[in-house]
């Protein structure tokens, strides 16, 4: 048998509408030697049969089933199993184009890369037919960067796409370096993302948008409950926390740009705060934290316009606000 070449890691959670279709797309993929890891993480669907099922005649379908603990940690279970020479992520309700790995893999293997970053689309319906626009437009097609410069140049772009979705990752880089995705956290690639450019030497680009990210208003992001929204405004104080915590172990130009970075996720905190949390208790525990963490130092060191002044001072003048209602 063939060395594995990817391993391509797929958490499952109640995804059963979208299941078959992903899992055509996968095992649809030619010319490389892969593995998909089905993490089923405690699904109340059908989907632990449809996966059983389809092992039934894929041998390259590994299953692991675990009781329910949220992306990270399935994510990170997949990881431990995998054997392949690189990993790459697909969400469960996703769908990978025909010959993306092969392409994928291609160029990473001849730019010798530690980290191959792709491009995607969104679809609702159809993701066979891409109707909609590339997700990235500012990346450097064409160059290999060390992953701090990519961070420093996405950044001063205002493109900087932390999505596991779209990465290829060299497995020795992830179990060299520990890397592992944060627990109990919404976003979690953006911390992920920031740790593995940190400690990749070679990134690479490829422009053609081969993976379709459906637009899924039952995800977690696009849900509407008290509960969601408080938790993902507790994600981004922590993301932004870590951001600054990374910062500080960083040379003086990462350092300003990771600054700048989590100035940026500020305004998506203040965001939900101001505009979707509409409990006076709830809004007043996330500001007293965004104080307790002491974030709003970080967030004006990490200016270098106006707007990012501004934003600085808003979520400073705002928060402190609510810390007293």
């Amino acid at each position: 048998m063939a060395p594995i070449e990817v391993s391509i890691i797929v958490p499952v959670y109640n995804c059963e509408t979208y299941l078959a279709e992903l899992l055509d797309s996968l095992r649809s993929q030619v010319g490389v030697s892969f593995e998909i890891i089905a993490v089923n993480d405690g699904s109340t669907d059908s989907s632990p049969e449809m996966l059983a099922d389809t092992a039934r005649n894929e041998s390259r379908l590994v299953i692991i089933n675990q009781a329910n603990q949220g992306l990270s940690a399935a994510r990170n279970a997949g990881i431990a199993r995998a054997t392949g020479q690189w990993i790459a992520f697909v969400d469960g309700d996703d769908w990978l184009a025909p010959n993306a790995l092969q392409r994928w893999l291609t160029q990473a293997k001849e730019q010798s890369l530690d980290l191959l970053i792709g491009n995607g689309y969104r679809f609702t319906t159809d993701p066979a037919v891409q109707t909609a626009a590339p997700l990235l437009h500012k990346q450097p097609w064409g160059e290999v960067l060390d992953g701090q410069q990519w961070i420093m140049r996405s950044v001063e772009q205002d493109e900087w796409p932390h999505f596991a979705w779209l990465q290829l990752i060299r497995r020795e880089v992830i179990i060299e370096n520990q890397l592992a995705f944060i627990r109990d956290m919404v976003h979690e690639d953006i911390l992920w993302t920031t740790q593995l450019a940190r400690v990749a030497r070679r990134v690479g680009f490829c422009q053609q948008p081969f993976y379709g990210y459906r637009t899924n208003p039952e995800s977690i992001t696009n849900s509407p409950s008290p509960q969601a929204l408080q938790r993902r405004a507790n994600s981004y104080l922590d993301i932004i926390h870590g951001l600054v915590e990374i910062a500080a172990n960083s040379p003086p130009a990462l350092r300003k740009t990771l600054l700048r970075h989590a100035n940026r996720e500020s305004g998506h905190l203040l965001g939900l705060i101001r505009k979707k949390i509409t409990d006076p208790t709830a809004r007043r525990l996330l500001a007293k934290r965004f104080f307790a963490l002491g974030l709003p130092a970080a967030l004006f060191r990490g200016s270098s316009t106006f707007s990012e002044f501004w934003r600085a001072l808003r979520c400073n003048l705002t928060l402190g606000f609510y810390t007293k209602k």
